[in-house]
Order: C-alpha cells, then sequence, then structure tokens
C-alpha cells in the first residue's frame, strides 16, 4: 500500500489520540477552575493554525521532505534548525517513555519495575523508527482497523455517567491563564504530534487540503478528553487523577461488553498508539543525523542505538511524577524554537524554489 493521504490521516489522528488521552486532561483541568471550553478551542484553533501554516509550507516545496532541500553548506542549517530539533524530539522520547511506563505500572504492570517497562517501550519504538516511513503507515492502518471498535465503543461512553451540572459555571473569569504554565504545556504537548508532516517520503499526489480539513477532528477529541472527566466527577475531584480519563471509564460498567475491562483494552490501545508515535519520532532523529553527518543508513541506525540507551538512561533518572512535569517544561523553549525555525526554514527553501522559476 503506497503512502496516501488515508494513511496520513488515519496516522496523525491514531497519535493524537493516544498523547491527548493521557496527558491533555490532567494539564487542562490544573489550568482554570471554570470555562475549560475556551481553553479546548484555543488549543484547538492554535494547533489547526499552525498545522495549517506547515502543510501549507509544505506544499510549496518540490519534496515534501525538508532534508532534501538542505543547502549544499548545511552546517549553518544544521547548527540552527537541525540540532535543535534533534533536542527537542530527544526531551520529547525522555518524558513520553517516563510517562507512558508510569501509566503502564498503574494500568497494568504494578509490580514490575519501571525501569523494565520503560526499556520494552523504547525497545519497540526504535524498531519501529528503524524501518521505513512507509511501513509506520501500514502498521498504524492495520492496528487502527484492529482497534476501531474500542475505540468507537469508549467516545460513545465517554459521557455515560456524565453530570452535566458539572459544566457549570461556564463563565470564563479572566484570561490571565494564557500566561500560566500548565496552559502552555497543554498547547505544547499536541504540537510534536504533526511534526511528521515537515518529514514525508516522496510526494505522491497527497492533497493537503484534505489532511487539513480532517485536521478539525482535533477539536471534539479535545472537548472529549478534557470534559468527559470533569463531568463525571467534577472539577476538584478530576484534577487529583493522574490520568484522569482513566479512571473515568474505570465508573463505566457494560456487562454487556466481550471484553473483561474495557478499561484495560482501551488503555492497552492508548500505549500502542504512543509507541507508534514514538517510533516516528525516532526515526525522523535518525533521518536528522543522517542529513547532519551525512552518513549511510547503517551508521545512522546504529547512532541511533546508541542515542535510545542515553535516552532510557536518562529516563530512568526521572524518580517521581512531579520531575516528570518539571522536564516537559524545561523543554518548552526548544518546542517553541523547533516549531518557528522550522516554519521558517520551510517558507525560506519555498520562496527561493518559487525565485528560481
Amino acid at each position: 500500500m503506497k503512502v496516501n493521504n488515508l494513511l496520513i490521516i488515519i496516522f496523525y489522528l491514531i497519535t493524537n489520540i493516544g498523547v491527548m488521552f493521557l496527558l491533555y486532561p490532567t494539564l487542562i483541568l490544573d489550568t482554570v477552575d471554570n470555562g475549560h471550553w475556551l481553553i479546548v478551542l484555543l488549543h484547538g484553533f492554535s494547533h489547526i493554525v499552525l498545522l495549517g501554516i506547515l502543510l501549507f509550507g509544505v506544499s510549496k516545496l518540490e519534496e515534501p521532505n525538508i532534508l532534501r532541500s538542505l543547502p549544499k553548506n548545511r552546517w549553518i542549517v544544521s547548527l540552527t534548525l537541525l540540532v535543535p530539533l534533534g533536542l527537542f524530539i530527544i526531551g520529547t522520547v525522555i518524558v513520553s517513555i517516563r510517562t507512558y511506563a508510569e501509566f503502564t505500572t498503574v494500568l497494568f504492570l504494578n509490580q514490575t519495575p519501571m525501569f523494565y517497562v520503560m526499556v520494552i517501550f523504547i525497545t519497540t519504538a526504535t524498531y519501529i523508527g528503524l524501518g521505513s516511513m512507509e511501513s509506520i503507515f501500514r502498521t498504524t492502518f492495520l492496528i487502527a482497523v484492529a482497534s476501531s471498535y474500542v475505540i468507537a465503543v469508549i467516545f460513545l461512553l465517554s459521557f455515560f455517567n456524565a453530570e452535566w451540572y458539572n459544566f457549570f459555571p461556564a463563565k470564563v473569569d479572566n484570561i490571565d491563564f494564557i500566561f500560566e504554565m500548565p496552559f502552555i504545556t497543554g498547547f505544547l504537548v499536541l504540537s510534536p504530534t504533526f511534526l511528521f508532516f515537515a518529514f514525508l517520503p516522496k510526494r505522491k499526489k497527497l492533497d493537503y487540503k484534505t489532511v487539513f480539513w480532517f485536521s478539525w477532528f482535533i477539536i471534539p477529541l479535545i472537548f472529549m478528553a478534557a470534559y468527559s472527566p470533569m463531568l463525571v466527577f467534577g472539577n476538584e475531584i478530576a484534577r487529583n487523577f493522574t490520568f484522569p480519563y482513566i479512571e473515568m471509564l474505570a465508573t463505566v460498567d457494560i456487562e454487556w461488553s466481550i471484553f473483561e475491562t474495557l478499561t484495560s483494552l482501551f488503555g492497552l490501545s492508548l500505549l500502542v498508539y504512543a509507541t507508534l508515535f514514538l517510533g516516528m519520532l525516532l526515526h525522523i532523529l535518525r533521518m536528522l543525523y543522517q542529513s547532519m553527518f551525512q552518513t549511510g543508513k547503517l551508521h545512522a541506525s546504529i547512532a541511533l542505538v546508541i542515542i535510545v540507551i542515553l535516552i532510557t538512561i536518562a529516563a530512568d533518572m526521572i524518580s517521581t511524577w512531579e520531575q516528570v512535569q518539571t522536564h516537559i517544561i524545561w523543554i518548552i523553549p526548544f518546542r517553541f524554537y523547533a516549531f518557528i525555525s522550522l516554519l521558517i526554514f520551510i517558507f525560506w527553501v519555498g520562496r527561493g524554489k518559487k525565485h528560481e522559476t
């Protein structure tokens, strides 16, 4: 199966589900006491606008992979764009595997040392990352088809035990929250999920407009992830959970389900989606290394394995959930710089190609 709009859209939505339903609810519940709908809209529209700008810029390039547009004297671009982007990816992977290991030990393997759980995740993600981007897309498609029943049922039952009075008061008291760390972090948690659009394989008649319009599904997904726990437990109780959405699912009693617990099955699906997301980030990291040092795939793959070992050691040094949140804050500057410089580079290359023609 060739890379097409369907595969790209499915990967984009699946990875957002894997990241969003684990990390996002806690961040948005910590931002304000009421009026969460405004934060959902701000995060959702900001995500879509940035994605739209990225897709527009990439659509103007001859090749959708920006690494094919690097100048011959690439050391300046490497220092100003590729190195910060690589550090951003490394920081994101460190925080992600520690977070997913925490989630796994809470939901499944509470007697297993967290280090071994992280090793399982990073090993699987590395195996995925060492493959081609086409294989990642095809694997995601098969997993999405296999888990579509679970996802559909979960979405239908998200508001099963909702107490709608918890939606109120819906009034937003002030907008000071836009300067607070939970709001900034909540937006940035969603941003790495569209990074792969700048590194796609050779163009195969991709319709970027279709991809953009499908990205609007992000807003109801954000609303579901943020509001479901709050409507069931109330804001004061929901914000005390490490994973509010999973706790909310545990309250749903569905005796007719063919599975023992739908919560565990959905949690497993999220972990698989998150592993695909990490695999894509590691694949991009390998591409960055190969482009910066102009090496072959074998050399870049060996380097990736070494980097992954260092990532695992660094993640194991994070001992508490509070330290995880601190590390998320630490990589915020890299996130901002990486995406701004990436957009500037894309439009600079596109402008140069336009003048050449």
